[in-house]
């Protein structure tokens, strides 16, 4: 009995994980899709974003390392939330440096 039931819900669960369009699973090609676009920036543009970057990746280094040093959890929950507020500027801005190319 249990063997039937557990047969029977495997079969109406496989049912569920079905692709609804089988076409677009056989006709994919991965060189057909678009390349991301390269950024171009020309070279004091992209020295001011490096100098920004690295700017921020001190201080975030600062800060990861005053709160290895920081014995109160109150303290270190501050740190913590300064810590996101600078990973929040830094994200975009290494993605936008990621995506640049220097100007030719």
């Amino acid at each position: 009995m249990r063997v039937t039931f557990f047969a029977i819900t495997v079969f109406a669960l496989s049912g569920c994980s079905t692709v609804s369009s089988l076409g677009d699973a056989w006709t994919w090609d991965p060189a057909t899709q678009q390349r991301p676009v390269r950024l171009v920036l020309s070279a004091p543009e992209l020295a001011s974003l490096t100098n920004e970057v690295a700017g921020l990746q001190i201080q975030r280094n600062e800060i990861r390392s005053r709160i290895s040093g920081e014995p109160d959890i109150r303290n270190r929950l501050d740190l913590y939330e300064e810590l996101h507020g600078v990973g929040r500027r830094l994200s975009p801005l290494e993605r936008r440096l990621a995506m640049a190319a220097p100007a030719r």
